[in-house]
Formats: C-alpha cells, sequence, structure tokens
C-alpha cells in the first residue's frame, strides 16, 4: 500500500485535469467513509471508560437524574432542567433502562448515528480535522450521550444544524429558523437560550457588514471584538432597567456558585470559573467577562489541576484555533451555512461567559454543540495540510 501511494504521487504531477480531479475525489470519499467508520469503535471505547473505568463524580448530574427517573432521588431530587430531564427520560423509557450503563450504551448507539448522518452531509476530512473529530466523538460519548441534560442540548442543536443544511441559498432564513429554535429550548428547558437567540442575531449583524470589506485587517480584528463586548454591555445595560432581578442574578452569579454547590457538585468547584477581579458594579463585571472569556476559550489553568485536564485543554485550544481561522477569512466565505453556524456558535459563546459554573461543565456544554461545530471544522476553510498526500493535493489545486 505505501509502495502504491508513493508511486500514485510520484505520477500526480504528470496526470491529466481529469485524472487529479478524479484522484481528489476518491481521496475525499475514502476520508469520509474513514471517519464515519471509526464513528462506532471510538463510541464503543469510550462507552467502556464510561461503565468500567471512569468514578462516578465525573457522572455527578447524570446520577442525580437517574435517581430521579427511578424515583429514588428523595430529598436529592432538584426543580428546573433536571425536574424537565428527569420527566422527558421517563416518558421516552419504552425499554424500562435502570443503571447508568442501559441508558449510556442505548443512547450511545441512538446518537451516533446522529453524529454519522451530520458527517455524511459535511465535507471531508483531512488528519487534522479528522483527528479532532473522532477526539470529540469520545467526548461526546463519555459525557453527553447518557442520561443527563447535555444530551437534549445536542438534540436541539442538532435541529439547528438541520435547518443549516437546508438547500436554500438565503442566510437570513437560515438565522431565523436557528434563532427560533434556540428560543424554543428557553420556554420549557435552559431560560438563557433566549439570550443565547438574541446574540446569534447580533453576531450576526455584525459579522455581515465586516463581510463586505474586501480585506479584514487588524484592525478589523480588534473592531469586530470590541462590537461584540459593546453588545455584552449594551445587554447587561438594557437587563439593569428591564429585568432588574435577572440583572442582580447574573452580576451576582459567579460569587454564588461555590455558595449554591459547594461540596455538593462533583467536584466540579476544582476546576470553577471564579472572578479574579472581587467587587460589584457593571463596570467590574465587563472586566471579569473579558477576563474569563480569554480564560475558558484558552485555559491555561486547567494544566495546572493535572494530567487528566490535558486533553481538555488541547481540545479547546483546537475549537478556538478553528473558530479564529474562520473569522478571519470571513470575508470570503460565501457558504452561509458556515456564515449562520459560525454566528451560532459564536453567540453560544458569549452566553456560556456569563454562565458556565466551571470548566468541566463549559467543555461538556461545547461538546453538546457538534453539529454546528462541525459545520465551522469540517469545511474547505479549515483544511491544514500535514501528510505528503494532502501538501501534494493542496499544491497542485
Amino acid at each position: 500500500m505505501a509502495s502504491l501511494r508513493t508511486n500514485i504521487l510520484t505520477l500526480f504531477p504528470r496526470m491529466t485535469r481529469k485524472q487529479r480531479r478524479q484522484y481528489r475525489q476518491n481521496v475525499a470519499i475514502r476520508n469520509k467513509h474513514a471517519l464515519i467508520i471509526m464513528c462506532f469503535p471510538v463510541m464503543f471505547i469510550a462507552k467502556f471508560m464510561v461503565n468500567y473505568l471512569l468514578p462516578p463524580k465525573y457522572f455527578f448530574d447524570n446520577n442525580r437524574i437517574l435517581s430521579m427517573v427511578n424515583g429514588t432521588a428523595g430529598d436529592a431530587a432538584w426543580g428546573g432542567s433536571y425536574e424537565v430531564a428527569a420527566g422527558l427520560f421517563q416518558k421516552i423509557n419504552v425499554f424500562h433502562l435502570e443503571t447508568m450503563k442501559d441508558w449510556s450504551t442505548c443512547l450511545g448507539c441512538i446518537f451516533t448515528l446522529f453524529v454519522m448522518i451530520v458527517l455524511v452531509e459535511s465535507d471531508s476530512p483531512d488528519l487534522l480535522q479528522g483527528l479532532f473529530t473522532l477526539a470529540t466523538v469520545g467526548l461526546l460519548n463519555i459525557y453527553i450521550f447518557n442520561i443527563g441534560k447535555d444530551i437534549i442540548q445536542f438534540a436541539f442543536f442538532f435541529a439547528v444544524y438541520m435547518v443549516l443544511v437546508i438547500p436554500i441559498h438565503h442566510p437570513w432564513i437560515k438565522l431565523a429558523g436557528s434563532a427560533a429554535i434556540l428560543y424554543y429550548e428557553s420556554t420549557f428547558f435552559r431560560q438563557y437560550y433566549v439570550l443565547i437567540a438574541a446574540l446569534v442575531i447580533a453576531v450576526y449583524i455584525i459579522l455581515t457588514y465586516f463581510r463586505r470589506k474586501k480585506k479584514l485587517s487588524w484592525g478589523s480584528a480588534f473592531a469586530i471584538i470590541g462590537l461584540l463586548f459593546l453588545t455584552i454591555y449594551a445587554v447587561m445595560v438594557a437587563s439593569s432597567v428591564a429585568m432588574k432581578d435577572e440583572y442582580t442574578t447574573i452580576i451576582g452569579l459567579r460569587a454564588g456558585y461555590e455558595n449554591t454547590f459547594g461540596e455538593d457538585n462533583g467536584g466540579n468547584m476544582t476546576t470553577a470559573i471564579q472572578n479574579k477581579i472581587p467587587g460589584d458594579g457593571l463596570p467590574i463585571f465587563m472586566v471579569n467577562y473579558i477576563i474569563n472569556i480569554f480564560r475558558m476559550l484558552i485555559p491555561i489553568e486547567l494544566v495546572s489541576n493535572g494530567i487528566f485536564y490535558i486533553p481538555f485543554f488541547l481540545f479547546q485550544c483546537a475549537v478556538t484555533a478553528y473558530v479564529i481561522n474562520l473569522l478571519r477569512q470571513i470575508n470570503v466565505i460565501e457558504d452561509p451555512k458556515i456564515h449562520v453556524a459560525l454566528c451560532v456558535f459564536i453567540g453560544y459563546v458569549l452566553a456560556s461567559v456569563l454562565f458556565e459554573p466551571d470548566f468541566g461543565s463549559w467543555t461538556r456544554h461545547e461538546a453538546a454543540t457538534f453539529p454546528v461545530l462541525m459545520a465551522l471544522v469540517l469545511n474547505p476553510y479549515q483544511k491544514v495540510p500535514l501528510t505528503n498526500e494532502e501538501r501534494m493535493l493542496h499544491g497542485m489545486q
């Protein structure tokens, strides 16, 4: 096989244009098929880790909801989104699943099929994209495809993805459909998704303005960042007038996480995202917001918590790099699916900085955006040729 590939690499410069195009198509089909086929082996490895290797503290929320579904929670039962999730799983439990292993295996098999649907609709990966995708599939099957709240979030982002791939070129239709789905989720599950829906529209307006520029400079990049922060500031100012209770809650949210969860949060407070600057008021809040968004996008402090957190650090750095790479090309991206997906993801990140209590929750919730995330990662703008074959194909375009 190695000698055959070497011969092809040698002959490629002498191929006709038609032969080169056919070879590229064959490589693309091969890479996509390999990625899809590898999903189930990765799932089985991840489920083995969940069922036999990882300690229960990593599945604190899952075990709480499981006990609520089985009617054994007692005083440990929580309301809000926990109650909504438990009620949903009780209704769909047609197979009478009772243990974490049952739920994890069943939901893993079902939702890995949804992952494969996303991959079938996506662009063929290069080596780096394929490795990132498989790592994310593993993360999904460890933390998301289980009895819990995050799998419900995945389902909503899958619905957003279905809107994004509708064969309609007009981006406003995709934008409106995506925002409507996120708003609907806020009506019964996670209320702050109404903020995400609003931020998605705001981000779209900002990025659409800069898409019209022929060339993006560093000044444009700083202007985009500044406008995004001004949007959050405007949201906070508006809420301080129109929704004073919600404003007060958000301002004091991070200070209250430790008091709210304490020891009863599966050890997550070891990776808590606490404000670096103490104090009250909107100016200090915005300074902490800016600091926290950089901490979450490049979570260096995770590495200091032990070798176990290095994969999460690498995952987050990869996501951040992919998003930045798209932002710097926003003026040449013509696919409305990618443009709207980028707006959805940035809107999600901007809201998450307000609410995520710890780095573990942030990583899990971000992985649950997998369908939209794949629209950002698996596309021609994200190709990084690493192998000889990839460099050759890239150079002969």
